[in-house]
């Protein structure tokens, strides 16, 4: 069932939408086209994002792209839906789920196909069925406070899918609390204030190998937990529909660029580079960290959003309740533009 919160983000999105209208690009440094790209900060989630940015495959494409931060998938996706970003790096999810709420957005390429998310417990509490795997491990988590990055996030509906599999009520077997995204994550880890936490890098290895207060319980990125994360696209550069009607130009080159993206970090003899544009971007992580993080995300990195991955979005946010129908391929992603092929 869906939570009034939930329902609640949905809304605001809506409303944020019916009073903007399409953002028409500025020419921007030395003739290129100015846009915004809504993203989080410090999350590998966005890293492909970063890591344009930072080698130039943006500004190699004529556009001269800013990333604007924020604390939320909810919030980036709000952003581009009101109009107040070009472009967003979003949970696919939330592109299914805004459409079913008749907000006309659309992928254009893929950020992350691979799930990049961890269950994490603090390392006392007992997961005697460990051994079975999922889901059954899942079902040792009834009665802990688990947590999120936000209400409505793709860390909420994912984890309540995980508890529903796994025969679990969300709203009674567990307490679920949107307890942010990096630092104050970890910290509530450390701290106690949650038992379990479902998150993406950084959070799992400072919170297993750095403060060495956590434990997996399940790694999706090694293909642990349901079946239907094994072909996905988890994020995705995503628009307006009526901004990609009225710049198809631009359009191609923001697709260009992230797959170009995607080509540097599929070439091994560049891992030290995007190391070092981790470094840039994570701040105050051990590098020995980052490099693990690192070896451990990189083939998730991939610019093709498979027809199956949408399929398999729209029966888990069904599943969930969060959306009435899964949709049709071509009302998630924009075909025109999509890349079908890699590398």
């Amino acid at each position: 069932m869906r939570s009034s919160r939930t329902r609640l983000t949905v809304v605001a999105l809506a409303a944020a939408l019916l009073v903007t209208s399409v953002v028409v690009p500025e020419p921007g440094a030395q003739g290129r086209t100015a846009v915004k790209v809504s993203v989080l900060r410090s999350a590998f989630v966005y890293f492909a994002p970063y890591v344009a940015e930072a080698k130039g495959f943006f500004a190699r494409h004529g556009l001269d792209a800013s990333l604007i931060y924020f604390r939320s998938g909810a919030e980036t996706t709000t952003a581009v839906v009101s109009g107040s970003t070009e472009f967003g790096a979003l949970a696919t999810e939330h592109v299914t789920q805004v459409r079913d709420q008749g907000l006309k957005v659309k992928a254009i390429v893929a950020n992350l196909t691979d799930s990049p998310f961890t269950l994490v417990v603090r390392k006392e509490v007992p997961l005697p069925s460990a051994a079975q795997g999922y889901p059954a491990v899942i079902r040792d988590l009834k009665g802990l406070k688990l947590g999120i990055t936000g209400r409505g996030a793709s860390t909420d509906f994912t984890l309540r899918f995980l508890l529903r599999e796994a025969g679990l009520d969300p709203d009674r077997d567990v307490t679920i609390i949107a307890v942010g995204g990096v630092s104050t994550s970890v910290a509530a880890l450390a701290k106690g204030d949650i038992q379990g936490y479902l998150g993406f890098e950084p959070i799992q290895t400072q919170a297993i190998h750095g403060l060495s207060v956590a434990k997996p319980v399940i790694d999706m990125r090694k293909g642990e937990g349901p079946k239907l994360l094994h072909e996905y696209a988890y994020n995705s550069m995503v628009a307006k529909e009526e901004y990609l009607e009225a710049n198809p130009e631009t359009a191609r080159r923001m697709v260009a660029a992230i797959v170009d993206t995607h080509r540097f970090l599929a070439d091994p003899k560049n891992f030290d580079e995007a190391l070092k544009v981790a470094e840039k971007y994570f701040e105050g992580i051990d590098p020995r960290l980052l490099r693990q993080i690192l070896t451990d995300s990189i083939k998730g990195y991939r610019p093709v959003i498979t027809k199956q991955a949408v399929a398999n979005i729209g029966e888990m946010l069904k599943f969930a309740g969060l959306i009435k129908r899964p949709p049709a391929f071509e009302e998630v992603v924009d075909v025109r533009y999509a890349p079908t092929k890699f590398p």
